[in-house]
C-alpha cells in the first residue's frame, strides 16, 4: 500500500513537471515544416545527414531576454580550445583531437528570451564530441523540470518560434544542481536550443 503511494507521487511529480515545462505554449498555430537537407563536408570529411524527423518541442525562456546577439570568434586547432559567452551563461569546450586543422568557429547567442544559439561553421562535424555547458540562472526552469532537459539541434533559425522550436534532434545531458548548469555534448553545428519536456 505505502509503496503503491509513493510509485503514484512519483508520477504525479513527473507529470507536474512536465506540464510545467510547457505551461507557455504559444497560440501560434504550429505549421508542419517539410524535411531539410543539412549536408556539409567538414574538414575531417564527414558529412551532416539529411533531415527527416522534425518534432516540436517547448522551449527553456530566459527571465531577462538578451537585447541584442552576442557573437564570439575563436582560431581552434587540433589542440582544442573554449568559446564562452559569460553574458549567456554558455560555454563550449572543443577537446584535443576535436578538429584536424585550425578553424575559426564561431558561437552566437540569438536576441531574444529563447536560449539558443547558433554556430559555424554551418554543417561541420568533430572527431569527437564538443561539450556544451550552460547555465540555469536566469531561466524560467525549476528543479522539477530539470530530468527533463534536452539540447535541440535546429538547422535554420527560421525553426524557433516564440516558445517553441522545431528540432531534428534531441540530446541528453546531465543538470548539476550545486551550480545549477545543464551540460551535454555536440558532434556537429548549426542551432542548439535548450528545451524541456514535450509539446
Amino acid at each position: 500500500m505505502i509503496a503503491s503511494i509513493r510509485r503514484t507521487s512519483i508520477l504525479l511529480l513527473g507529470l507536474v513537471a512536465v506540464a510545467s515545462c510547457s505551461e507557455s505554449r504559444p497560440t501560434e498555430p504550429v505549421v508542419p515544416i517539410a524535411p531539410t537537407a543539412a549536408a556539409s563536408p567538414d574538414l575531417l570529411g564527414g558529412v551532416v545527414g539529411t533531415v527527416t524527423n522534425l518534432i516540436v518541442v517547448p522551449a527553456v525562456q530566459r527571465t531577462t531576454p538578451i537585447a541584442e546577439s552576442i557573437t564570439v570568434s575563436k582560431a581552434i586547432g587540433s589542440a582544442g580550445g573554449t568559446l564562452s559567452i559569460p553574458a549567456a551563461g554558455v560555454t563550449v569546450v572543443v577537446p584535443k583531437g576535436a578538429l584536424a586543422s585550425s578553424t575559426v568557429i564561431t558561437m552566437t547567442a540569438r536576441a531574444g528570451y529563447l536560449v539558443a544559439y547558433d554556430f559555424a561553421p554551418h554543417g561541420i562535424t568533430f572527431a569527437k564530441p564538443l561539450s556544451f555547458t550552460q547555465s540555469l540562472s536566469g531561466t524560467n526552469l525549476t528543479l522539477l523540470q530539470a530530468p527533463f532537459l534536452k539540447l535541440g539541434y535546429y538547422t535554420d533559425p527560421s525553426l524557433l518560434g516564440k516558445t517553441v522550436a522545431t528540432v531534428s534532434e534531441l540530446l541528453g545531458g546531465t543538470v548539476n544542481s550545486l551550480s545549477w548548469s545543464f551540460s551535454s555534448k555536440i558532434n556537429h553545428f548549426s542551432g542548439y536550443i535548450l528545451t524541456c519536456g514535450y509539446e
